[in-house]
């Protein structure tokens, strides 16, 4: 008994540690829908579409992470401003938070000829206001003994308010942002009369930058385009380790995009996703951990699937697709 007594203590100083480093959702597709990172990437793609995510994390753990996202984003190039947001709900184990994020980002745009064609070149705001829920279950909550007045048996909703703020500056070649996604620090308390279990929630800073080469074919003359985009992610959060992750993707005719990245904790990760019938777009990511951990810890999946109304075509990953008013 001691021995279970010692490893669940264990166990819960581990958990404590990962919310500690990170109490946002992980994303592996972060670069399609670049707002849940930074409110102000809301229309850097020029399009407007709907998305629906659903992630598993660390599926060898019992009652392991899982979250689940849907997303719907809208750039009104005429008025250079950008709205949308965003429902995302995450349970792990016995603790789980449900939110809401309004995002709104105007885009200044910067006069650039090249060749005689104007190019994308804008300076982006953007600002969110979320809505969250945590809730915790105590019939969720393992204990050797039932009458430890540790333990809090009933369950327990508490609402807190968040906003985020971010600046992003992008063109045809490269783009590089800063952004604070949860900008309010504040204490998450569950209590009964006998016990109190208290979250802190901290603020976190993101850094995130990519580039955009295409592959020259001096083979012979094709109308087919062959890009390869660098891009990295930092993130921040006090009393953690500074995460950087560094990715790689290989993106052909804007159809079809595969990558791979690795991050300064031990994880790699890879991702794949095709667009098809003009519209859809349905993408998998795949991640492990290269650390000893991984036994215990098991792998990440996650699979996006997005419905784009209409794209001009001159941003990054999306085709161009008309919208129903001019088809």
């Amino acid at each position: 008994m001691k021995f279970v007594a010692f490893f669940t203590l264990i166990l819960l100083n581990f958990i404590v540690m990962c919310v500690s480093a990170q109490q946002l959702p992980l994303l592996s597709e972060y670069n399609y829908n670049g707002f849940l990172l930074n409110p102000a990437m809301m229309g850097w793609e020029s399009s407007t579409a709907i998305s629906a995510g659903y992630r598993h994390q660390w599926t060898d753990m019992p009652n392991a992470p899982r979250t689940g996202n849907i997303a719907f984003n809208h750039f009104a190039e005429d008025k250079n401003m950008a709205f949308g947001g965003y429902f995302v709900h995450d349970k792990t184990g016995p603790t789980s938070f449900t939110g809401i994020t309004l995002n709104y980002a105007y885009h200044i745009p910067f006069k650039s000829e090249k060749n005689g064609e104007w190019k994308r070149n804008r300076l982006s705001m953007g600002i969110s206001l979320s809505g969250l829920g945590y809730r915790l279950r105590g019939a969720d909550l393992r204990y050797l003994d039932a009458d430890d007045p540790l333990i809090i048996s009933n369950n327990e909703s508490q609402f807190m308010p968040d906003a985020g703020a971010g600046i992003f500056y992008y063109n045809d070649l490269y783009y590089i942002g800063f952004s604070a996604p949860q900008m309010i620090s504040m204490r998450v308390k569950f209590s009964d009369d006998l016990a109190l279990s208290t979250i802190r929630r901290v603020a976190h800073f993101y850094v995130q930058a990519g580039a955009k080469f295409r592959i020259q074919d001096y083979s012979r003359k094709s109308e087919h385009r062959h890009y390869i985009m660098p891009s990295f992610w930092i993130k921040n959060a006090p009393s953690s380790p500074l995460n950087f992750t560094a990715s790689a993707h290989y993106l052909y005719d804007d159809l079809l995009r595969a990558g791979m990245g690795i991050s300064s904790d031990g994880t790699m990760m890879g991702d794949f996703s095709i667009y098809f019938m003009e519209n859809y777009r349905i993408g998998y990511a795949f991640s492990f951990a290269l650390n000893s951990l991984s036994p215990q810890l098991g792998t990440n999946h996650e699979i996006l699937f997005a419905y784009v109304f209409q794209s001009s075509g001159k941003g990054w990953f999306l085709p161009k697709v008309d919208g129903p008013s001019k088809k």
